[in-house]
């Protein structure tokens, strides 16, 4: 068709021919435009598709990043917290760790301090044990040396029973019962006024030192030998009161001197002083209630001494009681 219409006459100018042309050359610009275009869209499409894909993809490992980096930071936050206590209980550790080193030096201050007042205290027991071992050998000598002492002396003191025995008057031996006043008296004044050293029993009497009746030289009784006179005339009315009236007794006084001569205006001999202090008691007792009959007056003078050292002779000035039978 075309090229009859070019081979036409023109019969005048016709621009449609070139006008379907440019519109089919238009025509087909547009159709290569919109194919590209759809393969453009499509190769769009499936990169989109792709990208879309792929989106997916990282928003998943990106939710699954972000999932676990919220883990990892309340991992953190845990882990920050556990590092925070560790660190408050380390901090603690490291006090106590101060406080315990502290208290090892005190305490090995203390373990010396304490062995050294061991050694102290052991050396001291160790010092009393060899004390004490040396005491109780000491006491056990010093129990020996008594224990032969006392043996000695009870020797001694059945020597002299028997000695005092043989002294007790014939009278009295075959008399019991007057034995048995006799030690009544005796016991009663021992137990009265046996705490004084000048007044004592001495074998079968009771001897009284002069010096406690009697000033030096006289035969005047003293206010307290009057008080002791007292003493003695009770416990005797006492005892004699138990006596039965079968029994004759009678309580001698003895008087006794040393052997110093004496001269004075009173009296010529040492004989005549010992007779009259022992008179001087018989009349004080009777004045006290005695009866006269149950007493009676010895004077010795310086014959009958009880210590011959020159040292000790006024033991021998002294007024001696007996008790015995008629």
């Amino acid at each position: 068709m075309l090229i009859l219409g070019r081979t036409k006459p023109r019969e005048g100018f016709n621009i449609w021919p070139s006008f379907v042309d440019a519109l089919a050359s238009l025509l087909l610009v547009i159709i290569f435009v919109i194919i590209g275009s759809l393969v453009s869209q499509m190769h769009m499409s499936t990169i989109l598709s792709d990208t879309d894909t792929s989106l997916k993809a990282l928003q998943e490992r990106y939710g699954s990043a972000k999932t676990k980096l919220l883990q990892s930071e309340q991992e953190q936050r845990r882990l920050l917290h556990d590092l925070r206590n560790l660190q408050e209980v380390l901090a603690l550790l490291r006090s106590s760790e101060a406080r315990l080193k502290a208290h090892s030096v005190t305490l090995d201050a203390s373990n010396t301090e304490l062995r050294a007042q061991y050694q102290k205290i052991q050396e001291v027991l160790n010092s009393e044990k060899a004390q004490a071992a040396s005491h109780e050998q000491d006491l056990k000598n010093e129990f020996a040396a008594l224990i032969t002492k006392k043996t000695e002396e009870l020797k001694k003191v059945a020597e002299e029973l028997k000695v005092l025995q043989l002294q007790i008057p014939e009278s009295i031996r075959k008399n019991p019962e007057l034995l048995k006043y006799r030690s009544e008296f005796f016991g009663a004044l021992q137990d009265v006024l046996g705490g004084r050293s000048d007044i004592r029993p001495v074998g079968d009497r009771f001897v009284f030192q002069a010096e406690v009746l009697f000033e030096q030289g006289s035969d005047k009784l003293g206010a307290k030998g009057q008080e002791v006179l007292n003493t003695l005339a009770k416990i005797l009315k006492e005892v004699s009161q138990k006596i039965p009236q079968h029994i004759t007794w009678v309580l001698r006084v003895d008087g006794h001197t040393d052997k110093v001569p004496i001269h004075n205006d009173r009296f010529d001999s040492n004989w005549e002083l010992s007779l009259a202090r022992a008179a001087c008691v018989i009349k004080y007792l009777i004045q006290k209630g005695i009866n006269p009959k149950n007493l009676a007056a010895a004077g010795f003078a310086e014959h009958c001494p009880l210590e011959t050292d020159v040292t000790k002779i006024a033991k021998n000035r002294r007024i001696e009681f007996r008790f015995d039978q008629l």
